[in-house]
């Protein structure tokens, strides 16, 4: 399998070049036909390096997701550009606060995070260079000396069409990557992200309407507390990956007393975030099964007994259940064994897959172990084995997988 992931990491690698490349010059296109239609209007150096500071602002401040998905929203600025400033400027100001941004992580060791900046950084060009004919509508009507309330209409209604273009794109560019269906992958930002898109909506458009009167220092205002919003919704974020910490830990415990198992709770949890992604799970559900598989032996605490692979569940579930935060997550420890009735969480059963295919890859190896699942499991159980199986497949390498694991 280690010569057939170096060859999919190849061709993974390609489709994700074709792609930018395509969305590039569908970008470039649609802005050279904008341009055209356009009334040339002179390059302001200092209208540009204002909108790149205020780009670059908003691409620092990265939203990290419970299950480590990253994310830059820099809606706010570029509806306000797009509306005032020329093609150019907005083009200009965007591509080098993106290139700064890189430039800074990859000054500071972080090649991998570079890397995955520069794409971020050609997909965010293009999805602004394909919302350029916004321009037409919107710049003559918020350059004129009396702005109407029309203006907020047509601001909110360029925002959603610029948010889901952005979510849109950024689920094409992980599909490509081997990551779930466009469809899922954007259904799966919108939920968390959701709000946060309605902010810098709604502080655009309120920037566009009052611009004849206060000019630059209205995005500036609204550029600070959308800013403010966005951190306090990072800090969240981190609080919730703080929980997952305590809850890693949680599970190290229930391990201690077996060296055997040592590494296994959060092997099946990388294994069974990957199956739920394969199987278009939502966000959220996507975290109760990163926690899910985390604790599903932490019913072993303190219990050896004879029975312990039957009643550990059960034990599990109850020690989860009291608390609130991972109520939801009961039952995929409950049932992560016992997964034959259909009203068992898909959840449960990806868990229950993962914890099995473990087990079995460190008695006889991944390949083996792979096969054994095919042919011994059926229904939902059987799904969730051959998500495995193209996980695994396409994965191997980045969660540290291989096919002679044993």
């Amino acid at each position: 399998m280690r010569a057939s992931a170096a060859e999919q990491n190849r061709v993974t690698r390609a489709q994700h070049a074709v792609f930018l490349g395509v969305l590039s010059a569908g970008g470039a296109a649609v802005g050279l036909w904008t341009a055209s239609r356009l009334p040339g209007l002179p390059f302001d150096m200092g209208a540009a390096a204002g909108f790149a500071i205020a780009f670059l602002a908003c691409r620092l401040l990265t939203l990290q997701l419970p299950q480590g998905d990253q994310v830059r929203i820099s809606l706010v600025v570029g509806l306000v550009a797009l509306s005032l400033r020329s093609t150019g400027e907005v083009l200009a100001a965007a591509s080098t606060a993106a290139l700064l941004d890189v430039a800074l992580h990859a000054s500071q060791g972080s090649g991998s995070i570079a890397v995955g900046r520069l794409a971020d950084l050609i997909r965010s060009i293009a999805v602004l260079a394909l919302l350029l004919p916004w321009q037409m509508l919107m710049r003559p009507l918020v350059t004129e000396a009396t702005v109407s309330d029309i203006v907020l209409v047509l601001g909110i209604a360029m925002g959603v069409s610029y948010a889901v273009l952005d979510v849109v794109t950024i689920a094409a560019q992980r599909w490509v990557t081997g990551g779930p269906g466009i469809v899922d992958g954007a259904a799966s930002l919108i939920r968390p992200l959701g709000s946060v898109y309605m902010v810098h909506i709604a502080m655009a458009a309120v920037v566009l309407r009052v611009y004849p009167s206060l000019g630059a220092w209205g995005l500036a205002i609204a550029l600070l507390l959308t800013l403010i919003l966005q951190n306090s919704f990072n800090l969240y974020l981190r609080i919730r990956r703080a929980y997952a910490q305590t809850i890693k830990a949680l599970a190290h415990a229930a391990e201690m007393d077996r060296p055997q198992d040592v590494g296994h709770a959060e092997r099946v949890a990388d294994l069974a975030i990957a199956v739920g992604r394969e199987s278009g799970l939502s966000s959220t559900e996507l975290e109760h099964v990163g926690y899910g598989a985390l604790l599903h032996d932490v019913g072993r605490i303190g219990y050896d007994g004879e029975d312990a692979d039957t009643t550990h569940p059960l034990r599990g579930a109850e020690i989860v259940e009291a608390v609130p935060f991972l109520e939801d997550v009961a039952p995929l420890i409950r049932h992560h064994r016992n997964t034959d009735d259909d009203a068992v969480p898909e959840g449960a059963v990806i868990v229950g897959v993962c914890c099995r295919y473990d087990r079995l890859r460190s008695h006889i190896g991944a390949r083996a172990a792979l096969e054994r699942l095919e042919a011994e499991e059926e229904g939902r159980r059987l799904r969730a084995a051959k998500a495995l199986a193209s996980v695994i497949s396409r994965r191997s390498g980045s969660l540290g997988l291989s096919e002679d694991s044993s």
